[in-house]
């Protein structure tokens, strides 16, 4: 019983996942989550254990993926197979991020930002009188738990837990429609989840242990967007930290990052201004309100461009390749005229940026593929100077991808493999920012710390 955490293994590539078992008095059920892929609670089919064997299934509109495998020394190993595909896979218990939390309280709080919306969360309170300075986790995008767990990497809750033992609460929530947390995020866009974080902080400000005049925000990606859209129209914010935040429209971010990805996957630069293009035109037709449905052919043509690239072994693994290429058309296709995504690719982060009072630490990663650290800093760093902003930190941090893991290449299907720690600068210079006390060097960076990345001064960058 319980959470179990490992990878499928192909001979050219590792797909992380994780799988849940639940025993009753007269069956064994799980589900599976494997984020690479976007996909989150897949149920499992005729799981069974008879000591050592253990066997389930996922069925897809592919091929059925079938695991057989056995448990020794806390340890589940086996064959993997999708139709003509065959691989091998592991599940281990979770590795013991998160020290348990003697010197500290943990409350489950329930928070109301509407009749439809109640907010799960957990309240992380230090040892010792306060009241205490307090920082609100805000996650992004796609479902996420309190914990914004990515690939076995709990992010929030690591940095909850080493925050809270400095002297510093924390308020984590599962996002509104996941895990405990109540509302619907079908429709919900980035201005939705600034509502429910402005009732975390109102929340906050009726609680005695809290220093109401030392709130602040630390937001991911889309949370660091919309940490600075609450900042700019709440004064009482003290500070904001921004994680691999966007400082330029979505599209552009978008198009940037359909650009490294692709090429970091070994795509032409026609290929490559082939999809932006495509892109641009889509773009255009969701802000008009246009039918997609003629974009499908060049879709599916692109699409199967990078399947042919691929090797032979994971060719297999897609099963139909036609049925694998229209489902990600319709996918795509489905995604970009969302709610969320309409707002996305129109809103421009610098509107709000201008405005806002609080000091600012702002981390980008330098191998980051999806939020490209320079165009961002760059284009935040003139819009803080601009409004004459002087309380303001920006940090690339050498080595970093999108989740602050010490990388070596910065591509998603790196994230599951790489260690679940941030890379060493990270956490101590938030500790000190929130706390007023200087930063500190980068100790993979000889000469002077992370921001020399930024000049291209930094010995890592090679």
């Amino acid at each position: 019983e319980g959470k179990w955490e490992g990878a499928i293994q192909l001979p050219s590539m590792d797909i992380g996942m994780s799988v849940n078992f639940e025993e009753s008095a007269d069956s064994l059920t799980a589900t599976v989550d494997i984020p690479q892929q976007g996909a989150f609670g897949l149920p499992l089919k005729n799981v069974s254990f008879d000591d050592p064997k253990v066997y389930f299934e996922l069925q897809t509109s592919l091929a059925t993926a079938i695991f057989d495998g056995k448990l020794e020394h806390g340890r589940i190993e086996g064959s993997f197979t999708q139709g003509p595909a065959k691989g091998e896979f592991y599940l281990q218990r979770p590795e013991a991020v998160i020290v348990p939390p003697p010197l500290y309280l943990e409350e489950e709080v329930s928070i109301k930002v509407s009749d439809d919306v109640r907010l799960a969360g957990t309240l992380s309170i230090p040892e010792g009188e306060g009241p205490f300075a307090v920082g609100v986790l805000i996650s992004g995008s796609g479902p996420q738990d309190r914990d914004e767990n990515v690939f076995g990497f709990k992010i929030f809750a690591t940095i909850a837990d080493h925050l809270t033992r400095q002297g510093i609460a924390v308020l984590r929530c599962d996002d509104r429609g996941v895990a405990s947390s109540t509302g619907d995020r079908e429709v919900a866009t980035s201005e939705d989840y600034a509502e429910d974080v402005m009732a975390q902080v109102a929340y906050l400000k009726t609680r005695s242990e809290i220093d109401t005049t030392r709130i602040g925000l630390m937001g991911h990606s889309e949370g660091a967007l919309i940490a600075g859209m609450v900042a700019a129209d709440d004064p009482d914010i003290e500070f904001i930290i921004l994680m691999a935040g966007t400082a330029l429209p979505g599209v552009e971010i978008l198009l940037d990052q359909q650009r490294l990805i692709l090429g970091a996957e070994g795509a032409s630069q026609k290929e490559i201004a082939q999809a932006a293009d495509l892109q641009k035109r889509i773009f255009a037709a969701v802000r008009a309100g246009e039918s997609l449905e003629g974009f499908k052919p060049e879709m599916r043509a692109i699409i199967k461009q990078g399947i042919d690239k691929r090797s032979e072994e994971e060719r297999k693994a897609l099963g139909d390749i036609d049925k694998f290429t229209e489902a990600v058309a319709e996918a795509q296709l489905a995604a970009v005229q969302s709610r969320w995504m309409r707002f996305f690719i129109d809103y421009d982060p610098r509107k709000d940026l201008v405005k806002v009072d609080a000091r600012v630490l702002a981390f980008f990663g330098e191998k980051d593929l999806q939020v490209p650290a320079r165009m961002n800093a760059a284009a935040m760093e003139e819009t803080f100077k601009k409004a004459g902003k002087e309380n303001y930190s920006i940090r690339i941090c050498c080595k970093a991808n999108h989740l602050f893991q010490a990388a070596n290449t910065g591509a998603v299907s790196e994230y599951a493999q790489l260690p679940k720690e941030f890379v060493p600068c990270f956490l101590p210079n938030v500790t000190n920012f929130i706390l007023g006390l200087p930063q500190v060097p980068c100790p993979n960076c000889k000469d002077g710390g992370c921001e020399k990345a930024r000049t291209g001064k930094c010995p890592h960058r090679k």
